[in-house]
């Protein structure tokens, strides 16, 4: 069995513990080589992965190594860069969320990605949560009818440690606050869940903890659709830390609270249970497992390919809509560009 040689670019929290032991379960993936820059994280990439050489600058590595993939886990404002020289160098390119910050950036990725026939996928390993999966299965067998409302809820007490600094407080790294960070995942889902064009968009933007910060820590995000609305709050300023789910339909619904959930219908309520909570750590191998897959399916089936990156192009323009609309005070109704992306998804 031929081995597809893959490096890492970018050796952080989220690559150590849910992307290194993804990659080291298959035994069709070599590790070659990581790029990194911080020197406390090379040295503990050269200490985990002792048969991959390791180097400071992506660059280096590009050009002295022969891959077949990379997996992007670098700070946000690296991405853009690292994926077009990735894929100009003939690599399959994995990237962390969010893809791109910019729109602008997001288009020089597919276009240089496209041209250079390699696959580009976005990490949105939330998908492969045994809840979303679950909560998919209900609303596809009518659990609560026709569906009216989504919300979707992230607190944290606090950003996520990172290394080399605390990039997500900076905002030229980190391209935003917790919009950009954890308003993501929460796009993704909230589009997979819904399954129609986004029509108006409504956020406030805050900075609850620290009214000096660079970036917010707190957004509320309104979406309407043709037939039910979606509501997104998110904010580093709470003092627990909780991820919950509400879904609401003409015959029911359907709450998850990290580990545990209720489907109510009928005046029946029944229990849900599940094995890992989703506010348990913030790595999650197990679900980055699952991406690798679809990854590695679009790399072999390039007709598969396009589905993951128009939901990528879906998130950054729904984040670019919602910082305009917190700047703005008042919704702004979603343009027909985004409409097709989110058709095309």
């Amino acid at each position: 069995m031929r081995r597809r040689r893959t490096a890492m670019l970018g050796f952080g929290h989220v690559a150590e513990h849910g992307h290194l032991p993804a990659w080291r379960a298959r035994a069709d993936i070599a590790l070659v080589a990581v790029a990194e820059p911080d020197a406390g994280r090379r040295a503990a990439a050269a200490r985990l992965l002792p048969e991959a050489r390791v180097y400071a600058e992506a660059a280096e590595l590009l050009s002295r190594e022969t891959l077949d993939a990379v997996d992007i886990a670098a700070p946000p404002a690296q991405h853009a860069a690292l994926a077009v020289a990735a894929a100009r160098a003939g690599c399959h390119v994995l990237c962390e969320k969010p893809l791109a910050t910019r729109l602008t950036d997001f288009r020089a990725m597919r276009d240089t990605a496209q041209a250079a026939a390699v696959a580009l996928y976005t990490v949105h390993n939330w998908k492969h949560s045994a809840q979303f999966i679950q909560l998919t299965a209900l609303l596809a067998a009518g659990a609560v009818g026709r569906l009216r409302h989504v919300r979707l809820e992230t607190v944290r007490a606090g950003r996520a440690v990172s290394v080399g600094g605390e990039w997500r407080g900076d905002a030229a790294v980190a391209g935003g606050g917790i919009l950009v960070d954890h308003g993501w995942h929460a796009l993704y889902l909230l589009l997979g869940l819904v399954g129609e064009r986004p029509q108006r968009v409504a956020a406030t933007i805050e900075r609850r903890r620290d009214a000096a910060a660079a970036v917010e820590d707190t957004v509320t995000c309104r979406l309407e659709f043709p037939s039910c609305s979606g509501e997104i709050f998110l904010t580093w300023a709470g003092d627990a830390r909780r991820t919950a789910w509400e879904v609401r339909g003409s015959a029911g619904t359907v709450r998850l609270v990290d580990d545990r959930g209720t489907v109510e219908r009928d005046g029946r309520q029944r229990e849900l249970a599940f094995a890992g909570s989703l506010s348990e750590g913030s790595h999650h191998p197990d679900w980055f497992g699952a991406v690798i897959e679809d990854f590695l399916f679009e790399i072999d089936d390039p007709a598969r390919r396009g589905r993951n990156l128009a939901e990528a192009e879906c998130c950054v323009m729904l984040t670019e809509l919602a910082y305009a609309s917190g700047a703005a005070g008042h919704a702004l109704d979603v343009p027909g560009a985004l409409a097709a992306a989110v058709a095309a998804a």
